[in-house]
């Protein structure tokens, strides 16, 4: 009798249970469906679509190309993107196979800041001896004894031309004091050439012929060359006659020229040698009558003067 009773009331329990759940669905279900979904944005049927567009990436602007001494081929057409610029047009060639990563003949040679590819005699370009500087600019120079006979068997001189760096717009440009310096005579005729030594170089190309890389003649190539002339001149002048006091090594010196041809801001960037190559290179630079700058190259120019890195170097014999 009382398990009977004890049934019937768990069935209706549970029952009432069922009831209870299945109302409280009801309820949930009937509350999501009228609580609007504030936090959810509807996309209005006006707004126009995002639309995305991929632009190339601009090619990089290909570097200005370096001044390179070079020796004249019979080359007829400019070479395209040449890397060098001189007075003469050539073509990369290279008389051993390829042997590294650069852009250039592999050669054997000194280890040197120039850039040389041939072997040559250093010659004034006239006959004779250099022309002196002028009578006051000897005047200047004081006396230096004569070399002895051992100091007289002189190592051999180089000289190279380099890039100077590119101004940095955001730096404030030091001012350029002119420099008022006496001015000897040029050489009476331009076939002026420095003594050189090949330079040791690795590079790629496969072209088989005498070593020589691609240039181009322009206008500012070949006034480089007039100035490089007109410093080497003078500068081994005092090279020749004061060998015995100088050491070996490289003189590093940035200088500007001006419209006229006039050299300013003479700066000294480095020195492996000593205070007596310095100052013979320092003299050279100051004495080297370089012309004016033609119209066709100054408008390359920022503010119509050209900035240049020379380097001097004596070598071992």
């Amino acid at each position: 009798m009382y398990i009977q009773e004890d049934d019937r009331r768990e069935t209706i329990a549970a029952a009432v249970a069922s009831v209870l759940i299945h109302l409280l669905i009801v309820v949930v279900i009937a509350l999501s469906m009228t609580v609007p979904i504030w936090h959810f944005p509807v996309p209005e049927e006006n707004q126009e679509p995002i639309e995305m567009t991929i632009l190339p990436a601009e090619p990089p602007k290909p570097a200005d190309p370096s001044y390179v001494r070079t020796t004249p081929q019979n080359v007829q057409e400019v070479p395209k993107n040449a890397p060098f610029e001189s007075d003469n047009n050539t073509r990369a060639a290279s008389e051993a196979a390829p042997s590294g990563m650069e852009a250039m003949p592999s050669v054997d040679g000194e280890k040197s800041p120039a850039l040389d590819l041939e072997n040559r005699n250093y010659s004034d370009g006239m006959q004779g001896q250099p022309s002196p500087p002028a009578a006051e600019a000897v005047q200047e120079q004081p006396a230096q004894p004569a070399p002895t006979p051992a100091e007289a068997a002189a190592p051999a001189a180089q000289l190279a031309l380099r890039e100077a760096p590119k101004p940095d717009p955001a730096k404030p440009r030091e001012p350029r004091p002119e420099v008022k310096a006496a001015q000897p005579k040029p050489p009476a005729a331009s076939g002026f050439q420095p003594e050189t030594r090949v330079t040791r170089i690795r590079g790629n190309i496969s072209n088989r012929g005498r070593a020589s890389v691609d240039a181009a003649a322009t206008p500012l190539g070949r006034y480089k060359k007039m100035v490089s002339d007109a410093i080497g001149s003078r500068w081994y002048y005092y090279v020749n006659s004061q060998i015995g006091l100088l050491n070996i090594g490289t003189v590093d010196i940035r200088f500007q020229v001006g419209p006229e041809g006039k050299v300013q801001g003479v700066k000294v960037i480095s020195n492996t040698s000593n205070e007596s190559f310095a100052s013979v290179s320092i003299t050279s630079v100051l004495e080297a009558e370089i012309p004016p700058i033609p119209p066709e190259v100054a408008k390359l120019l920022d503010n119509g003067c050209l900035e240049i890195d020379y380097s001097f170097t004596i070598l071992s014999n």
